[in-house]
């Protein structure tokens, strides 16, 4: 799942909010992108992340299933469905595209957040996979 700038935004103050900023947290996501190998030197020629399947950080963290309330929930989660009926998991499972194309579409106002929002925090990606937009934030915000 990518995160845009102004969604990584937005879990991290849910994140702060909910006093889940901690070390256990961090670790798992550092482990997440050691695990599915999400570091940025697998970036390609445009400087965004070639899409990895991976398990969200989140997902089966300290109870089954996604902890994140359904509006913090990223779009790409939220769109995110089996599409075999007796498969859960898998490459059966994806996210609708069209209807997130079609959603950005209805929103453009985000374009124009998402680019204040990555200038604002030097940030170097559009879109970003959850564990490493979170880490970049993370560190970004620590030391500003």
């Amino acid at each position: 799942m990518m995160l845009t700038p102004l969604e990584a935004m937005e879990l991290m103050t849910y994140l702060q909010d909910k006093n889940l900023l901690n070390p256990e947290l961090k670790t798992k996501l550092q482990k997440t992108v050691s695990d599915y190998r999400l570091e940025p030197k697998y970036l390609n020629a445009r400087r965004s992340y070639l899409r990895k399947t991976y398990t969200c950080p989140f997902f089966n963290f300290k109870e089954l299933g996604c902890p994140l309330p359904r509006e913090i929930k990223p779009y790409g989660c939220l769109a995110f469905d089996s599409h075999h009926p007796t498969l859960k998991a898998d490459s059966n499972c994806y996210s609708e595209r069209d209807l997130l194309i079609e959603r950005e579409k209805l929103h453009p106002e985000e374009a124009v957040l998402n680019e204040e929002i990555r200038k604002k925090m030097n940030l170097d990606w559009e879109k970003s996979p959850i564990p490493n937009a979170l880490l970049d934030l993370w560190d970004k915000l620590e030391n500003a």
